[in-house]
């Protein structure tokens, strides 16, 4: 039985989504983002998944499908402190990937996200390219870079392999620490 559950985000999901959040300031987030969190949480764009590991929530990001664009926005990905480098933010990722990929109606070429710099590499690693760079795009004002993932350069089988890969990756990193 694999220690790695994904599941759809549910109300009582808050408290942990709020922590997830707070273990990774001030590096990841602006000040004043987890009022928009908050907001966020009390009426989800799109489906919202969590990311567990033996139970306990680790991760947690959704994604919003445009019904008259091409597309689909990511938004609020992220993983506990505790968790990075192990895998689940890639599993997330590609999970969310997977979803829109998936679907029938929209069609959905795009997938987009906006994020910070320090960030930005990550998608990059996973196939994304960088369309733009914001200098204070935030209102935090942090630096804003948005990019975006082709699904018409791959097939559902291959993101769903992408997926498989990132699930198998992240339970051996966890094993090995001992986690």
């Amino acid at each position: 039985m694999s220690r790695i559950a994904i599941r759809d985000y549910a109300d009582a999901d808050r408290d942990a989504v709020l922590a997830i959040f707070d273990s990774n300031l001030p590096e990841y987030f602006g000040p004043g983002e987890r009022v928009w969190l908050e907001d966020s949480l009390d009426e989800l764009d799109g489906p919202g998944l969590l990311v567990e590991v033996d139970g306990r929530p680790a991760a947690f990001g959704g994604y919003e499908v445009w019904d008259y664009y091409s597309k689909a926005l990511l938004y609020w990905g992220m993983a506990e402190r505790t968790h990075h480098r192990s895998g689940l933010g890639k599993l997330l990722l590609f999970e969310r990937l997977l979803r829109v990929a998936r679907m029938d109606a929209p069609v959905t070429r795009y997938v987009t996200v906006d994020t910070s710099p320090l960030v930005s590499p990550f998608f990059q690693r996973c196939g994304f390219e960088l369309t733009s760079a914001w200098p204070g795009g935030y209102r935090s004002g942090m630096e804003m870079h948005e990019l975006r993932f082709d699904l018409a350069r791959t097939t559902p089988a291959e993101v769903e392999a992408e997926r498989n890969a990132a699930l198998a990756s992240a339970e051996a990193k966890l094993a090995a620490r001992g986690t």
